[in-house]
């Protein structure tokens, strides 16, 4: 008998319950019954609820996954496990290693790569991977806001959409993209917008790219297109960047804390179109004399106020005319890593702010 613990979850001994492999069995099927033949499709697990069981996540390495999921593959089959960590835990080595992995398969003729991962950073683990991966390589990252052994666990229909999709964006060059709850969301766009429920993923004010139907994959919109791919920085030098969100009354130590050559960026999200409390403004600025200053709006949707329609110490135009950049449309959690990757390759500050242009002007038709 295999030894489990008392939630259903496997012993540290490595083998797979009963609950887990079913589930896994059913990931790779088709909705008519047949197995999904997975011929040039590359899938990395980095963990995550999608591969737990009450929590717990799974032990099993790759050659158990495809014993436990009956895979009989009709061409070269790829299964990693990555990591095995939940995704607060993943870092921006982890994810850099798996962009030059993801590279290599690419060019030795892959077609495809999914993604499994916990949902909590996912947003973000995507939008890396598009600054670091051509976007005419397929690849598709999902996991599950149910435990496996939940009943309507969402895992395996997630997973199954997402092999669909993966064969079917071939040849778009949309770049990464996230599927979820029968639906495809661009990783600049996208955002866990529920912290439970099924259908916790959103592109505010874009909507999805498409979506999976019974198999069918349906698109609806084509992303703009993003600069980059950047090349892989070194993952035992990156530098510093921070991330402060500005609300009501906020205190001028907030920034005070990040000066310091510790710190070589930081990003500012701040309060409607990326307006600061007056007390905020004169240390911001300051700091931007010394490192780059990205400045967005804590909305996660909307522009900042480049323009100057608001006037006066503080606001979003005080700001930019007086040294932060302007990030426009980008949302703070992705600037911190697209600035940690553009400060990888340079310090100089002309050559940043450079580099930030063309990313504040995404589909921009008027000055």
């Amino acid at each position: 008998m295999v030894p489990r613990h008392r939630c259903g979850a496997p012993s540290p001994s490595g083998h797979w319950c009963r609950a887990t492999a079913k589930h896994i069995r059913a990931w790779f099927r088709l909705r008519h019954g047949q197995e999904f033949h997975m011929g040039g499709i590359s899938l990395f697990i980095l963990g995550g609820t999608i591969l737990s069981i009450a929590g717990k996540a799974s032990p099993a390495d790759s050659a158990a996954l495809l014993q436990q999921a009956g895979i009989e593959p009709a061409g070269p089959v790829s299964v990693t496990r990555w990591r095995n960590v939940g995704s607060q835990n993943l870092l921006m080595a982890d994810l850099i290693a798996l962009a030059a992995e993801i590279g290599r398969q690419a060019a030795s003729g892959t077609k495809g790569f999914i993604v499994i991962q916990g949902t909590d950073t996912m947003e973000e683990t995507g939008f890396l991977l598009s600054l670091l991966v051509p976007a005419d390589i397929p690849l598709v990252l999902t996991g599950a806001m149910r435990t496996a052994d939940a009943p309507g666990a969402d895992g395996p229909g997630n997973l199954n959409d997402s092999l669909c999709a993966v064969r079917a964006l071939s040849g778009l060059a949309l770049g990464p993209v996230i599927c979820m709850n029968g639906e495809l969301h661009a990783v600049r766009h996208v955002r866990k917008v529920d912290a439970g429920r099924i259908g916790a993923f959103a592109s505010p004010g874009i909507g999805p790219l498409g979506t999976v139907v019974t198999g069918r994959v349906r698109l609806l919109q084509r992303p703009l297109p993003q600069p980059g791919p950047y090349p892989l920085p070194d993952p035992a030098n990156l530098p510093r960047v921070a991330l402060v969100t500005v609300g009501l009354d906020s205190d001028p130590l907030l920034i005070a804390a990040f000066a310091s050559p510790d710190w070589q960026g930081l990003v500012v999200e701040g309060v409607g179109s990326g307006h600061v409390p007056q007390a905020l403004a004169a240390p911001l600025i300051q700091f931007a004399k010394q490192s780059p200053v990205i400045l967005v709006s804590r909305c996660g949707g909307g522009d900042t106020d480049a323009d100057g329609t608001y006037q006066g110490e503080g606001t979003a135009a005080h700001l930019i005319a007086n040294g932060l950049i302007d990030g426009g449309p980008l949302q703070g959690r992705k600037a911190r890593l697209l600035l940690t990757i553009l400060l990888a390759r340079t310090t100089v500050p002309s050559a940043i702010r450079a580099a930030l242009v063309p990313w504040a002007g995404l589909g921009l038709l008027t000055d």
